[in-house]
């Protein structure tokens, strides 16, 4: 067992709050990262974001007789004790009370101080030393140039430097001007590409010249870009990060952010796993990792085939159970993103049925099960219990699943025609017959039928793509949308959706908690289409967190909260879910879905909202709010009732004709449904202008 100290400090704006710290036993460093979050969770003290506490910080094991009991969050700790300038060991407070001075003593010292400040701006700093008695003299760091103060920095190895020596500033001297000095001048040309760092003093300096010499030695070459990289993410990243970052990128993992759990703990991310070293292992491959596994058939797990990673996508964006349990049990987990593949498959297939609904057993299963020595190479008894097939193929499954007999029934073998589709020839014949001969297969078809892992997972392509369950049917002819024929509904959900196809137009739909420009959105829903073909594309849903909205100054309206209440629970259940997301990073995450499948960029994309005054105007209203760039101009706004109400004028109404696909009052359903009417009315149009 090992002993953990932490601090848990509190936030300057919190003016009640005062700081904790705790230390205890544990058996490995991610035990003890769990264990203090379980202590602060019981004393219902909440950290991170808009706390009046920040996330614990690690430190140094102090041992002093008046230590707290083992596990006790003591707010009397900070009173004596203080953290040293490596922000990590501890010193006691010493009290030394000054005399005060008389007031003709006080006045002296205040004159001799300027006089000081004065001679010392004043003092001449010679090129040369005049004399052995010069090189004794200091020189303030405060009043050199930025490069001077980086390599003072540099040269220093215990703590930061306020002054040097006249030998010391010749050596900087010396160092600035040797060019065929690769890593100091790649270290101020580096500096030079972050003015950032410029506003840093002189302290600041010190800590990320010390960084760069842990992640960069000094007697090997390293390049600029990299060094520049590296120093970028430096300033990024928390303080609390930043020891993370260091010591990632010092063992060769290259990581460009340091991922953290819902409860603040370090997730992991940077060690070599069994998956592709090119693959940046986020918490989005995790829930894709997290639907695959939950899956009946055996598959292999690096080798995709397309129809399962399809069915695993699909998981993900309904949150279908036990799915949901599971990604919201791991990714609480601490350093879940350093486990391999194979450790996650075997963790869910191996658990026990009807788990999931309880969650503190689920979070017991995972701390006793999810142990892994070798993330890069996992066992073969880890690869058994995950299921792992390498050599079963797509068309294999299937046929597993389903197995030809033909001494029986002549039933017809599945074929592989590629890109996740297969071909029963002879399925829907009348009666028993021999089984065609196998059709020819394109080899290059027959390829891309299996998906790597790697490639589905990094960059999202299909080979092919199907409707979604519940999509089929025909879109009705234009003659039958005049009649108002009701017999046979319009339903354009019969068009494919690709995700491979860029798109210019995007639907949108919000909920909110107002009707009003600065409403509060609790959930955005989108998805891209063509109304030329009524095809539907891409599309997006997150339930935003009500508080967050109203934080960042949505204004909700009691006639709509009541207009809430009124509705059924399934409704009310879609906008209050546990997983529900701060405002500024839905709209984040609303860009970079924008950003990924906008044909010529997000600046041309033309945004349809249901109403002039209402989904357009609100979702630009908390753009401003939150100070994050709206990525579509303002004249690529698009309103649906307009279009409605031209439809009208040439006898098309096809809203209601159009068979409702999904759960009412859901933002993404709307939305789906919204570009359906849109696109039919659109090709009426279109149709009737030719």
């Amino acid at each position: 067992m090992n002993t953990y100290a932490y601090l848990i400090k509190a936030k300057a704006k919190a003016a009640n709050a005062k700081s904790f710290f705790c230390w205890f036993s544990a058996k490995s460093d991610s035990r003890a990262d769990r264990q203090i979050l379980d202590i602060l969770e019981d004393a219902e003290i909440e950290t991170g974001r808009g706390a009046d506490h920040q996330l614990p910080i690690r430190t140094n094991w102090f041992v002093v007789d008046d230590l707290p009991e083992e596990g006790v969050l003591d707010d009397t700790w900070c009173d004596r004790y203080t953290l040293a300038d490596d922000g990590a060991s501890w010193q006691k407070i010493v009290a030394e009370p000054a005399p005060t001075p008389a007031p003709e003593q006080e006045q002296e010292q205040e004159q001799e101080q300027e006089q000081e400040q004065e001679q010392e701006q004043e003092q001449p700093i010679p090129s040369t030393p005049l004399s052995t008695s010069d090189e004794n003299l200091t020189y303030n760091l405060a009043l050199l140039p930025f490069r001077a103060q980086l390599l003072a920095q540099f040269l220093t190895e215990e703590k930061h430097a306020s002054h040097i020596s006249w030998p010391t500033k010749c050596q900087i001297a010396d160092l600035e001007m040797d060019t065929d000095n690769n890593y100091i001048q790649n270290l101020l040309l580096a500096a030079e590409n972050n003015p950032k760092l410029k506003d840093y003093d002189l302290h600041g300096l010190w800590k990320v010249t010390t960084a760069v010499k842990k992640v960069f030695p000094v007697d090997k070459r390293h390049e600029l870009g990299t060094l520049i990289t590296f120093i970028k993410l430096w300033l990024e990243h928390d303080h609390i990060d930043r020891g993370i970052l260091v010591r990632e990128w010092a063992n060769g993992n290259r990581i460009s952010a340091v991922q953290r759990t819902n409860s603040g703990a370090n997730a992991g991310g940077g060690n070599q796993t069994d998956r592709n070293p090119d693959l940046v292992h986020t918490f989005d491959v995790l829930d894709k990792e997290i639907a695959l596994a939950t899956l009946p058939m055996d598959f292999n797990i690096y080798d995709l085939p397309g129809s399962i990673y399809r069915r695993a996508k699909e998981i993900v964006q309904k949150k279908e159970s036990p799915f949901k349990e599971w990604s919201v049990a791991l990714r609480a987990t601490p350093g879940i993103l350093d486990y391999s593949r194979a450790a996650i498959f075997a963790l869910i297939r191996s658990a026990e049925e009807h788990l999931t609904p309880f969650p503190d057993r689920l979070r017991g299963y995972i701390c006793a099960n999810l142990t892994e020595t070798d993330h890069a190479n996992p066992t073969p008894e880890t690869l058994a219990a995950a299921r792992h097939v390498p050599e079963l193929d797509a068309a294999e499954e299937v046929n597993r699943l389903q197995p030809d007999e033909p001494a029986k029934n002549n039933q017809p073998k599945l074929a592989n025609a590629g890109g996740g589709i297969f071909t029963i020839e002879g399925l829907t014949a009348p009666a028993p017959a021999p089984a065609p001969a196998p059709a020819e297969v394109n080899t290059e078809t027959e390829d891309a039928g299996n998906v790597s892992m790697e490639e589905a997972v990094s960059d999202e392509k299909q080979t092919g793509a199907i409707a979604a369950p519940g999509e089929t049917g025909a879109i009705a002819s234009e003659s039958s949308a005049e009649n108002g024929d009701e017999a046979d509904p319009i339903n354009n959900d019969a068009r494919i959706q690709n995700s491979d196809i860029l798109y210019t137009h995007l639907m949108v739909d919000l909920e909110t908690m107002a009707s009003g420009p600065d409403a509060p959105i609790v959930s955005i829903g989108a998805v891209f289409f063509d109304p030329a073909s009524g095809q539907l594309g891409p599309d997006f849903y997150k339930v935003v967190d009500l508080e967050s909205a109203m934080a960042w100054g949505g204004v909700p309206e009691a006639s709509t909260i009541n207009w809430w209440l009124k509705q059924s629970a399934e409704a009310r259940s879609a906008i209050a879910m546990d997983d529900a997301i701060p405002l500024d990073d839905a709209l984040l995450q609303l860009n970079d879905f924008i950003s990924e499948n906008a044909a010529n960029g997000p600046a041309s994309i033309q945004v349809w909202g249901n109403g002039a005054t209402f989904d357009n105007v609100i979702l630009r209203s908390s753009y401003d709010r939150t100070g994050i760039d709206c990525p579509w101009r303002f004249v690529n706004d698009r309103d649906v009732r307009t279009i409605v109400e031209l439809g009208k004028s040439v006898g098309c109404e096809p809203r209601y004709k159009i068979q409702f696909v999904g759960d009412q009052h859901s933002a993404l359903a709307e939305a789906r449904h919204q570009a359906k009417y849109v696109s039919v009315i659109w090709q009426r149009l279109t149709a009737t202008s030719n």
